[in-house]
C-alpha cells in the first residue's frame, strides 16, 4: 500500500513541533530550579545548616515598685449594738413614749409604768429616815453626857442606817417606774402596747445604736492574718456613697460552713442617715509588696495551667514565669511573684516556647497597659 508523500510530511513536521515544545520545557524548569536554588543559599535560608531562625518578639523592660495591697470583701451595715430594754419592776404600762422607728437621745423615757403605791413608800422612807436621824442625834447627846449607853447609840445607829436603805430601794422603785434609753439610738421593735402588764424581765422596746454603725465581712484563712486592728478601710455602699472607718474586730473562730473569720469595721454615722443591713464592699489592706503592673494580654497558661508571662532572660532566651493576680483595673493588672527588673513579652508570647532563642523589639510601659 503505498502512503502519499504528502502526509508522511505532515506526519514529521508535526512530530518534530512536539519533540520541539517538550525540550523547551523541560529546560525551563531546569532554570527556574537552579535559581530557586541560589536564592534561598544566598539568603541563609537553607535548611541544610540546622539552625532554628531567630524569632522576633515586641516587649517592655518592666520594674517592680511598691504598692499597698488591698482586700475587697463582701459585707454589710449591722448596728453597733442593739439591747431589749427591760423592766425592772412589775407594773402596767401607762406610756411608751419610745414608739417603733423613734429616734432617742440617752435618758430620754422609752415605757413609764404606774406608780401605784411606789410614791407613798418612798415618802413613807422618807419620813422614817428623818425620824431615825433624830432620834439618833439624841442618843449622840445623852451619850456625851453620859447618860446613855454605847450599846444603845449602836442601835440607834443602825436603825438610821436601815431606814436610809429602805428609803434608796424605795426611791429606786420610784425610778424603774421610767424605762429610759441607755444611749442614743432607734427604736427597732416594741414589744408591749400601753395597758399591757410588766414583770420583771419583761422587755418594753429593742433599742439599736447606729452611731458608730458596724460593716461586717468574712475574710478567707488565708488573708486572715494580713489584716491589722485600726487599720483604715474604704467602704462603698450599694448605692455607691464612700466612707472611711477603722478594722474593731477580727475573729479568732472561723464559721464551721464556710472557714471564714469575721471582721468588723467601725463607721461614723452622724445622723444615723447609714441603715442596717445595707449591701456594701470593703477595701482592705493587707500590706506592701512589689508589684508589677502589666497588660492582661501578657498572660499566659503553661502546659500544667498555672497562670504566668513569658519573659526574655540574660542569655537571650524565653522563660516561663508563674505569677500571683493581685488587683485588676483599667490600668492593667497588678501581679506579684517576679524578680525587680525582668524582659516581658508582650507581643508574641503565644508563638515562642521555652529556652528559645529571641530577639526583642521594646515597647513603652503605656502603651503595653493601655493595648
Amino acid at each position: 500500500m503505498k502512503i502519499d508523500k504528502k502526509y508522511l510530511l505532515i506526519g514529521s513536521m508535526a512530530i518534530v513541533g512536539i519533540l520541539w515544545i517538550l525540550t523547551g520545557q523541560l529546560s525551563n524548569e531546569d532554570v527556574n530550579n537552579d535559581l530557586s536554588t541560589m536564592a534561598i543559599t544566598e539568603s541563609g535560608l537553607d535548611d541544610s545548616s540546622g539552625e532554628d531562625p531567630i524569632f522576633l518578639v515586641r516587649g517592655v523592660r518592666s520594674k517592680a515598685e511598691e504598692r499597698t495591697l488591698y482586700l475587697d470583701v463582701r459585707s454589710q451595715t449591722r448596728a453597733n449594738r442593739i439591747v431589749r430594754v427591760k423592766a425592772e419592776i412589775s407594773g402596767k404600762i401607762v406610756a411608751l413614749p419610745g414608739e417603733k422607728g423613734t429616734e432617742v437621745k440617752q435618758g430620754d423615757l422609752l415605757c413609764r409604768i404606774a406608780i401605784d403605791a411606789r410614791q407613798d413608800e418612798y415618802n413613807e422612807a422618807q419620813a422614817a429616815v428623818i425620824s431615825a436621824e433624830i432620834e439618833y442625834d439624841g442618843f449622840v447627846d445623852l451619850n456625851k453626857k453620859g447618860l446613855q449607853s454605847e450599846v444603845l447609840l449602836a442601835k440607834a445607829m443602825a436603825m438610821l442606817e436601815q431606814s436610809k436603805t429602805r428609803a434608796t430601794k424605795a426611791a429606786l422603785a420610784l425610778e424603774h417606774t421610767r424605762l429610759r434609753a441607755p444611749f442614743d439610738g432607734v427604736v427597732a421593735s416594741q414589744e408591749v402596747e400601753e395597758g399591757d402588764f410588766l414583770t420583771p424581765g419583761t422587755s418594753c422596746v429593742s433599742l439599736m445604736e447606729l452611731d458608730p454603725i458596724l460593716v461586717t465581712g468574712q475574710v478567707a484563712e488565708k488573708n486572715i492574718n494580713r489584716i491589722v486592728l485600726d487599720d483604715e478601710v474604704v467602704i462603698t455602699l450599694f448605692t455607691g456613697e464612700e466612707y472611711s472607718g477603722k478594722v474593731s474586730f477580727i475573729g479568732h473562730a472561723p464559721d464551721q460552713m464556710t472557714r471564714t473569720f469575721p471582721i468588723e469595721v467601725t463607721l461614723a454615722n452622724p445622723g444615723m442617715t447609714i441603715r442596717t443591713g445595707l449591701t456594701a464592699a470593703m477595701r482592705v489592706p493587707i500590706g506592701v509588696e512589689n508589684v508589677h503592673l502589666i497588660s492582661p494580654a501578657s498572660l499566659v497558661l503553661n502546659n500544667v495551667g498555672i497562670v504566668g508571662v513569658r519573659v526574655m532572660d540574660d542569655r537571650n532566651r524565653v522563660r516561663f514565669m508563674a505569677v500571683e493576680i493581685i488587683e485588676e483595673s483599667l490600668a492593667g493588672v497588678l501581679v506579684k511573684g517576679l524578680p525587680n527588673e525582668i524582659n516581658l513579652i508582650t507581643i508574641g508570647q503565644e508563638e515562642v516556647v521555652e529556652g528559645q532563642e529571641i530577639n526583642m523589639e521594646y515597647s513603652s510601659l503605656t502603651d503595653l497597659v493601655h493595648r
